[in-house]
């Protein structure tokens, strides 16, 4: 099913810039299946009750369950990106993603960068969102400090999973464990402090200036390159029309 022509839309980007926004969005259009819940909103448009402190975030709800995500949330996880494939493949129909697909199309929210999806979803439309390296540093920043970092993927990483048996470690020790607690944690055993602010600011950069100078640079005509600065809906609505079968 990830080789069927024009079923999967994803929306690659980095953190904090605005992709589950332009999902909801173009979750609108009538072909685009819309994970419909109390937790993400019966329509896209419904934000007002959405439990996540980022009201536009939103869970691949089904009938069934829940789609898998795709490998980059669970790469710490599960390193092994072909064989998560496999089990990702599995958990799709599992959830109702194969029923789905005959009728509408999925979107996705992801951080993987167009090359790799492209890699394992061949026939699929990606919309590459190009970033400000300056802000989105400061976005991810503010988001690693106040965010969680155990997040649950039930029936997807097993309980005995080696680096979510690491995390629950540092959980106990620290229970509000926080995304930079951790980014501490691995580099200089101990905790996140305000004064190391500067030394994460300055990794995260450097992240987001490479990826930036990778995501400029994506040629391909299953992906539309699009500026986080000056969106266009209708010219995201044009280019999926030329590919899509009338």
């Amino acid at each position: 099913m990830r080789k069927i022509h024009n079923k999967h839309i994803f929306i690659s980007s980095e953190v904090g810039t605005s992709g589950y926004k332009m999902a909801r969005v173009l979750a609108t259009l009538p072909c685009m299946y819309w994970y419909s819940s109390e937790e993400n909103g019966i329509n896209p448009w419904n934000i007002s009750n959405v439990t996540n402190k980022n009201k536009h975030h939103f869970n691949r709800i089904t009938k069934k369950g829940i789609l898998p995500p795709t490998h980059d949330y669970v790469e710490k996880y599960m390193p092994n990106e072909k064989q998560y494939y496999k089990l990702f493949d599995e958990l799709f129909t599992k959830a109702g993603g194969d029923d789905i697909i005959n009728e509408q199309r999925v979107i996705y929210c992801t951080h993987s960068m167009p090359s790799k999806l492209l890699e394992n979803f061949p026939n699929s439309l990606i919309i590459n969102i190009v970033h400000d390296p300056k802000l989105a540093t400061e976005k991810y920043l503010d988001i690693a400090i106040n965010s969680s970092s155990i997040i649950n993927y039930n029936g997807i990483v097993p309980d005995d999973n080696e680096y979510l048996s690491f995390l629950k470690i540092l959980q106990k020790r620290k229970e509000d464990l926080t995304i930079a607690d951790v980014w501490a944690f691995e580099r200089k055993k101990k905790f996140y402090d305000p004064i190391m602010e500067e030394k994460f600011r300055k990794e995260i950069y450097a992240k987001m200036f490479s990826s930036n100078i990778f995501r400029k640079v994506v040629d391909n005509n299953r992906v539309l390159n699009v500026n986080e600065n000056s969106i266009s809906y209708s010219e995201i609505k044009h280019w999926m029309s030329s590919i899509l079968p009338k």
